[in-house]
């Protein structure tokens, strides 16, 4: 089949030497960074998952103090602490909403 102009279409030259070199060498290039993206894509998963971690027990350790300084503000020694600023600055922040 030869080349018809009125199509377009022309045929394609045999691949040289120095274009198959290039081939090969994108293909490994292609290959190492589809994996170096696939390392990092597990980095992010571990990450993600560390931080959802992190952040549930923050929760936990939240809902123990605000337990504690409910305790507290219930407890016989109630009226003492209620003098302290430090202990009021507690309650501020952390204490359960009334």
């Amino acid at each position: 089949m030869a080349n018809d102009p009125s199509t377009g279409i022309e045929l394609a030259e045999a691949v040289t030497d120095a274009e198959h070199a290039e081939l090969d060498f994108l293909r490994y290039a292609t290959a190492h960074l589809q994996s170096r993206v696939t390392e990092l894509e597990k980095q992010l998963l571990e990450t993600s998952r560390d931080r959802d971690t992190i952040r549930h027990e923050r929760n936990l350790m939240a809902q123990d103090f605000q337990w504690t300084l409910s305790r507290l503000n219930n407890s016989p020694i109630a009226p003492m602490l209620r003098r302290m600023d430090g202990f009021n600055k507690l309650n501020e922040k952390w204490g359960q909403p009334s």
